[in-house]
């Protein structure tokens, strides 16, 4: 948020602020004014009905002391609007007539007593005087609060000139190199504690940074070579004459390792945030590699393979980074289920993996795609979904699933597929 945005909104809160209380101070004057006239009126109504009274025991005709007070031996002496009024409301003691005039009565044992009290009416008299300086009172406040707040804006801008200057000191930072050494250089105060918090942070940080780039270095150059290495000797060893047996072990052996180096590719690229490569690639070949690959799991489980993927469909994603995906989510099914089918199927644009097994524990299922999370029973290390669900972020890949105590069921979409 811009600083004049803010400062806008600080002048509009103390204003409206203000403003709502002169408009509600105002309403409760008129308010309490009317009432203390209200309760005027019938104060003396009520002292004119002991007078009344009074004059009724002794036996003489009553006459009000008041002139605009009249006494009434009933209420079919009452004009009519007031009769009319009473029908609807019996309770009543104030009138209002069409022609502005205003009434107030009061019931006694004899009678009653009816006060035409329109000439002593004093707020509606002076109601517009009354308005007028409230609207003056009002005007005055309203420049009191806008001073108030251009005020308070001044010593915020003051406070909080420190705080501006660590946020431009985070935020013109190269994104390569983190800000180190300039807490120093704030007061010993709240934002200077702030300043030196966030300095040890980011000292962790650089230093977790340098710490996972090494890293991703030295396992780039020593998981490459020895794959460099073993990719030699299983050429060379598949160059010699081998039994069918061997062969058919040469072989595994060549594929597995090739797929190691493109997971070695794919996941270091993860980690650099380095560029991955996407290309249409056939679908089919790849889904029936996975399977082989992970077909030792299921050698000894009563599972049925089902493969519904037609032989011309594609998916823009890249081998390597669609085999790592395929790889983690067909090897789940095959651990995660004892007897029941598996199926992999491409249709209408999405790539699924179902299985019928007895689904992902509801435990787990709001951080499945978490680090280390995994269900009681399994033996894996829980790193398999959160790679694939990172995977497919980067990648800008839609990943869904769907489980129950019948199966689960994961869907994976591509911005750009094709069949």
């Amino acid at each position: 948020m811009k600083a004049r945005q803010l400062r806008t909104r600080i002048i509009a809160y103390f204003v409206g602020v203000s403003l709502f209380i002169s408009v509600l101070f105002g309403f409760v004057c008129f308010l309490f004014a009317y009432t203390i006239e209200d309760h005027l009126f019938n104060f003396l109504l009520k002292d004119e009905a002991s007078y009344v009274t009074e004059q009724l025991a002794a036996g003489n005709q009553p006459v009000p002391r008041l002139e605009f007070i009249k006494y009434l031996e009933n209420e079919t002496l009452l004009p009519d609007f007031i009769k009319n009024s009473l029908s609807e409301e019996p309770r009543a003691k104030e009138f209002a007539a069409a022609d502005g005039k205003h009434y107030h009565m009061v019931r006694m044992e004899q009678g009653l007593l009816l006060a035409e009290v329109s000439e002593h009416l004093v707020v509606r008299k002076i109601k517009v005087g009354m308005l007028n300086f409230l609207l003056v009172a009002l005007a005055v406040v309203l420049v009191v609060a806008v001073i108030l707040a251009y005020l308070s804006l001044a010593m915020a801008k003051k406070l909080l000139k420190p705080l501006d200057k660590l946020v431009d000191i985070v935020a013109e930072a190269p994104v390569e190199k983190l800000p180190q050494n300039f807490s120093k250089q704030f007061v010993n105060d709240e934002i200077g504690e702030f300043a030196q918090t966030l300095e040890q942070a980011l000292d962790r940080i650089r230093h977790f940074i340098d710490r996972e780039q090494a890293f991703t270095r030295d396992a780039s150059h020593e998981l490459r070579t020895p794959i460099a290495v073993t990719q030699g000797a299983l050429t060379l060893l598949n160059q010699s004459e081998l039994t069918s047996k061997q062969q058919q072990l040469v072989n595994r052996a060549m594929s597995a390792q090739a797929q190691m180096a493109q997971n070695v590719e794919t996941l270091l690229a993860l980690a650099r945030e380095e560029t991955i490569t996407q290309k249409e690639v056939k679908l089919l070949p790849i889904v029936e590699n996975c399977i082989l690959q992970q077909a030792e799991q299921i050698a000894e489980k009563d599972i049925e393979i089902t493969i519904e993927v037609p032989a011309s469909a594609t998916m823009a994603i890249g081998e390597s980074a669609l085999n790592l995906l395929l790889s983690n989510l067909i090897g789940n099914a095959f651990v995660h289920i004892q007897t029941g089918q598996v199926c992999v199927r491409f249709k209408a644009g999405v790539l699924s993996i179902e299985d019928t097994g007895p689904g992902i524990p509801k435990e787990i299922r709001s951080q499945l795609f978490d680090s280390g999370i995994k269900g009681v029973r399994s033996e894996g290390l829980g790193m398999g979904l959160s790679i694939v669900h990172r995977l497919c972020q980067r990648l800008d890949i839609t990943l869904d699933y769907d489980t129950s105590e019948a199966g689960t069921q994961f869907m994976i979409t591509c911005p750009s597929l094709c069949s």
